[in-house]
């Protein structure tokens, strides 16, 4: 049995110190900005995005809580939110103007009057020069022409709220390199440069100094944190606090600059690299990767040669993921209907092979799981590498884990990844060295610059409104704001009254999906080019493999191994609404295809029971039904191809994803019904998952049915979410759960995440959300607290399926 250890009354008091603390904006960072901004307009993009990342080392408060052995910080205060106005700030100063910014519902944020009032002073300058400003002059009349099709999710506004991001860097070559070796390289080859530059040595030239510029700042940085640990320790009181304090100076005098020499040194590198890197870049998608895999032997030799103990090890582990969960970013009230819960991305790998093919579990992958299964986090979000050879003990940890925090981990298939990787290029020691990023994208870790997320927010592409502009002659039925509707967005493949045979539903839908991937890769590709000519990330590349040896930014291209990602929203949707119509119309006959096309135009309105009969005598996806499920084999299969035909500024191809984050709430919310029997507004299907509450016939016919899909096409990640009553986990239930995993990745599915919790819980929780505080679910993407969620999420995983085993 897998037991969870109690924790230190230290964790303890800093593990009720965030959950009692109501986050808040800090605009430290905003100021120091936007001062340097100002006066260094002419510096070309990538020394001003190195420079500014110096100067925020240098003038960024140090923050030093009580009780830390694990230090950084993105704010002056604790559970503080920097702000990154050089990105996008459209969003905040319309909340500012409307005077909704401190009522929001979802994800509050405290904010003091007179630094809002600061903010406004500032509007001027950062409605001008921000990125998102910039993408938006960028793009021609030709590209707002097809706004408002509800296939892709660019606006005419604001379409870069969110940067590039969605990677994971080399934390291992930050650990056991340092700054001061890649800091003299970088000079090295600057040095070999001078008086030489042809070509496009000029750019690299500039690279490298930029490199040289951050390294000097991030090892500042570290410096400075000492600083702070020193002056504390001259004026602390409490002997053990005052010689801990110590220990972590003489630490941060040293990392950063050198190689780490121990367990602790190599935990505090590893999470104020990731500081250092949100500080500049913007926290978004910003992954940590094979943690355990970075500490597992520092761990090893510190504990041989008594440096540590094991409790105190799983102390540090406790800290740095309590210090993961105090980092927050606000973003627009919008967004947090689909990322809600102050969730952060800062995504966990565990477990999975070495490079050598050989099982890769250490002690500190089990350490991890203790630290969110005993202090019941959601964030950092972890997945867990399952392979052939995966432990016993690994997979009841794992199990364990998710039955208290609902889908923490995830649990992802090394049998189905790894050669989809290679398929995406990456060589095959590479491919076994991947992480998952963001939610659930493979992706490789520390070699690949894979854009899993594309652009930004705007990655997501909603299937079933393909379907709509296929049946309506590329006219979205759904209206704008307004009340308006877009008029001609899509191809004109006529009217579904007016198609004599299924064949011609299919062609028409192809057609739309072909044209809007086109149109999704236009519009990336277009977001790319400006993004790399404006925010280069040399914090980043300075540890990217292939960076350094090119000479060029991630942005550039300069990673090893490059691709870019999107993520299909709605594929049961789309699946169950194509089953529908061929049922209901061309084989079956029904209704005629008059009749389907006016109930789904009229929102279903007064059509209860033929809504009805489509919702209980239509196959659905997700019952091991061949009817419907090759519909899903062939609409992944069409998505697929044209994604992958398509190429990127890096030298790149695109990577096609079925997964949503939570998006499929969201953007159900502002579409129209479809042929399914869903009414307007309604959610979509999440993932690959079936259409909520309609899958009938127990969690293996489900399982047959997404094993149907082809997995590795799908390289940047598809996403099946599953709940089960938790008296089914009971007795025998944790080996059956084991063994339908099994099954389900022995026949080729790449993902599975889990809620154990009843609906009954669910209900009670939202009744009475103060007694379940502590509950965590997972909505798609992510996992929460359910008490901290918007209702039509809460809705959402209520209405799910409840499975037995």
């Amino acid at each position: 049995m897998y037991e969870l250890k109690p924790v230190t009354d230290r964790i303890a008091r800093i593990r009720k110190r965030y959950r009692d603390t109501k986050p808040k904006v800090c605009i430290e960072r905003f100021k120091i900005v936007t001062d340097f901004y100002e006066e260094n307009v002419a510096l070309p993009a990538i020394l001003k995005r190195a420079y500014n990342f110096k100067n925020l080392c240098e003038k960024m408060p140090v923050l030093v809580n009580e009780d830390e052995i694990i230090v950084g910080s993105l704010a002056s205060m604790y559970r503080g939110s920097a702000l990154f106005p050089e990105y996008s700030v459209d969003w905040l100063y319309n909340e500012l103007h409307s005077g909704k910014f401190l009522e929001r519902e979802l994800d509050p944020y405290d904010l003091d009057q007179e630094d809002m009032e600061y903010l406004l002073t500032k509007e001027d300058f950062w409605m001008k020069n921000n990125l998102s400003a910039k993408m938006d002059a960028s793009l021609s009349d030709r590209f707002y022409k097809i706004l408002g099709n509800n296939v892709t999710t660019f606006g005419v506004k604001g379409t870069s709220t969110t940067p590039v991001g969605h990677f994971c860097a080399n934390y291992n070559k930050a650990i056991r390199k340092g700054f001061g070796a890649i800091k003299a390289e970088a000079e090295h080859k600057m040095a070999e440069m001078e008086g030489k530059l042809y070509g496009e040595d000029a750019k690299k030239y500039q690279f490298y100094h930029a490199v040289s510029i951050v390294s000097e700042g991030i090892i500042l940085f570290s410096k400075r944190y000492a600083q702070e640990c020193r002056n504390q320790a001259a004026i602390a009181t409490d002997a053990a606090r005052k010689k801990e304090l110590l220990t972590m100076v003489e630490g941060l005098d040293w990392i950063m600059e050198n190689p780490c020499r121990n367990f602790r040194e190599a935990a505090q590198c590893l999470f104020l690299y990731q500081i250092a890197m949100a500080l500049d870049g913007n926290l978004h998608g910003l992954t940590i990767g094979r943690a355990d895999q970075y500490l597992g032997s520092f761990y090893e030799e510190d504990l041989a040669s008594g440096a540590i103990t094991q409790e105190e090890a799983q102390e540090i582990i406790d800290a740095f993921c309590l210090k993961v969960s105090e980092m927050n970013k606000i973003s627009a009230a919008q967004v947090t209907y689909a990322i809600g819960g102050y969730t952060s991305g800062q995504l966990l790998t565990l477990g999975g092979v070495t490079l050598d093919g050989e099982d890769a579990t250490n002690p500190v992958t089990y350490m991890f799981l203790q630290s969110a299964g005993r202090l019941v986090l959601h964030d950092p979000p972890m997945s867990l590498r399952i392979h052939n050879e995966t432990p016993e003990e690994l997979w009841k940890a794992g199990i364990e884990t998710t039955k208290i925090c609902g889908g923490v981990p995830t649990f992802e298939n090394d049998e189905i990844i790894i050669p989809a990787l290679q398929g995406r290029g990456l060589s095959l020691e590479s491919a076994r060295n991947y992480c998952l990023i963001g939610c659930v994208e493979p992706g490789g870790c520390g070699d690949e610059w894979p854009a899993c997320g594309g652009p930004g927010q705007e990655s997501f592409w909603l299937l079933p409104n393909t379907l709509l502009l296929a049946i309506n002659n590329g006219q979205s039925p759904m209206p704008g704001p307004d009340g308006r509707l877009s008029g001609q967005t899509g191809l004109p493949t006529g009217y579904l009254y007016d198609m004599k045979t299924f064949d011609e539903v299919l062609e028409a839908t192809k057609k739309q999906i072909e044209y809007f991937v086109d149109w999704q890769v236009a519009f990336t590709n277009l977001h790319e080019y400006v993004a790399a000519t404006d925010m280069p990330l040399p914090i980043v590349s300075a540890t990217m493999d292939g960076c350094m040896e090119k000479g060029a930014d991630v942005m550039w291209g300069g990673a090893k191994y490059n691709s870019t990602g999107t993520a299909a929203v709605g594929l049961g949707t789309l699946v169950d609404s194509l089953c529908v119509i061929k049922y209901m119309v061309y084989d079956k006959k029904l209704i005629t295809a008059r009749e389907m096309y006016d109930a789904v135009m009229t929102n279903w309105e007064g059509l209860e029971p033929l809504r009805q009969q489509v919702h209980t005598e239509v196959p659905r996806f997700g019952n091991d039904n061949d009817y419907v499920d090759e519909l899903a084999v062939w609409v992944t299969k069409v998505y697929g191809e044209k994604v992958l035909s398509a190429t990127g500024p890096r030298g790149n191809n695109f990577a096609p994803g079925l997964y949503p984050v939570a998006t499929h709430v969201l953007y159900g919310l502002i579409s129209w019904a479809t042929p399914d029997g869903r009414k307007a507004g309604e959610p979509f299907s999440d993932g690959i998952s079936p259409k909520q509450a309609m899958d009938k016939r127990g969690p293996s016919a489900t399982l047959k049915s997404c094993a149907k899909i082809d997995h590795i096409m799908n390289s940047n990640g598809t996403l099946l979410n599953m709940r089960f009553h938790p008296k089914s986990l009971e007795g025998e239930g944790q080996k059956k759960l084991k063994a339908l995993m099994q099954t389900y990745f022995d026949m080729g599915g790449m993902e599975l995440q889990f809620n154990i919790v009843s609906a009954d819980t669910l209900r009670e929780a939202q009744k009475h959300p103060e007694e379940h505080k502590d509950l965590i679910v997972r909505i798609a993407g992510f996992s929460a607290y359910f008490v901290e969620l918007y209702k039509g999420m809460q809705d959402d995983v209520i209405n799910r399926t409840e499975l037995g085993l």
